[in-house]
């Protein structure tokens, strides 16, 4: 859910990939600030687009080798959220970053999608593409729902398992029990703001000239390519905004509760937080992250038990996106599971 500073509170920080100028970590050497980053270049095409049935999915792959990694983003995110981790990761196995139907250069589904859909175009892209398995799912906030459906659904693919500041299941209900929710959040705005954005690209009034691309989109960093710039307001659909006002509705509901349940025997499995998850500056937002913060870790450290060989760590001086933040915990995470698993397969 790349819930923009966390899922259900979005509305916190409405603007796409939280703001993704605000998410650049340091770097130990900046470059000058008008040098291009170039590991962005390759988002700026599609990868490999599957035909799952008269539409098409896109996958960004790279790297070769077994087992294969499947980055999936969180709701307001897709592919190029990953452009600090993939490469790296690519240099020891195969990695694909998916794109969610009507996300990136993926197609839309004839509707809005719900989360469980999501999960049976990411099963038909692996097997359509001829993607091979067994696979390690990288899940950042709702992808890492999507992750943990998935793995439930077909078990017999999946060998371990990275949560990247993941959403709890039913966790819009959970949050909105919480004192302060609704002086903090303001939740009912969301939909219509996703619905106001999407009407603006039907009507044709979404330039990226206009007060409302820039509500309804994000700034980019300042060492963001020329090359994609110049194709980021394509990805601004009226289906895409469809989409993320629908995939909301995924927390709200009791369906997927089980995912959260399962176990996973000791399948490899790290459990990351973002020390600053919900990264606000109001009052009522401050007030209500310092009461709910203990909730919000207590659910991860129960998702890490899910695995006897679950893992939870708590990434300092990071916000929600902790890929864009503090990229080398999430390589970190996925070269642990795959020592891990590489190791079973020596002795197995």
């Amino acid at each position: 859910m790349s819930y923009v500073r966390h899922t259900t509170l979005v509305c916190l920080a409405a603007t796409l990939l939280l703001s993704f100028a605000s998410v650049v970590p340091a770097q130990p050497e900046p470059a000058p600030a008008t040098a291009e980053d170039q590991r962005m270049l390759p988002y700026a095409q599609p990868g490999q687009l599957v035909d799952i049935g008269g539409r098409r999915i896109n996958m960004h792959c790279a790297g070769s080798g077994a087992p294969t990694v499947v980055l999936m983003a969180g709701i307001f995110s897709w592919s190029l959220v990953w452009y600090k981790t993939q490469p790296v990761i690519a240099q020891k196995t195969r990695v694909c970053a998916f794109d969610r139907a009507a996300y990136g250069f993926s197609d839309p589904a004839p509707r809005p999608q719900i989360l469980s859909e999501v999960v049976d175009d990411l099963h038909a892209v692996l097997k359509a593409g001829s993607i091979p398995g067994p696979y390690v799912l990288v899940g950042h906030s709702l992808g890492g729902l999507e992750a943990r459906v998935y793995t439930q659904r077909w078990p017999q693919e999946i060998v371990g398992m990275v949560l990247v500041d993941t959403a709890q299941a039913a966790e819009g209900l959970i949050d909105e029990s919480q004192p302060g929710f609704d002086e903090a959040a303001g939740e009912e705005s969301y939909t219509a703001d996703m619905l106001h954005c999407a009407a603006l690209v039907a009507r044709g009034r979404f330039e990226p000239s206009s007060p409302e691309f820039k509500f309804c989109s994000a700034s980019l960093p300042s060492d963001t390519p020329a090359a994609f710039r110049k194709v980021w307001p394509q990805f601004f659909t009226a289906d895409y905004f469809a989409d993320k006002a629908s995939l909301m509705a995924s927390v709200y509901t009791h369906r997927y509760d089980s995912a959260d349940h399962q176990h996973l025997g000791a399948m490899p499995l790290v459990v990351l937080s973002a020390e600053n998850s919900f990264d606000v500056d109001t009052p009522a937002g401050v007030r209500f992250w310092q009461a709910y913060e203990k909730s919000w870790y207590a659910g991860h450290e129960a998702l890490a038990h899910l695995s006897s060989r679950g893992v939870h760590r708590l990434i300092r001086e990071s916000r929600h996106h902790i890929q864009l933040d503090k990229p080398q915990a999430v390589i970190d995470a996925v070269d642990d599971v795959l020592r891990q698993l590489h190791g079973k397969l020596k002795v197995d």
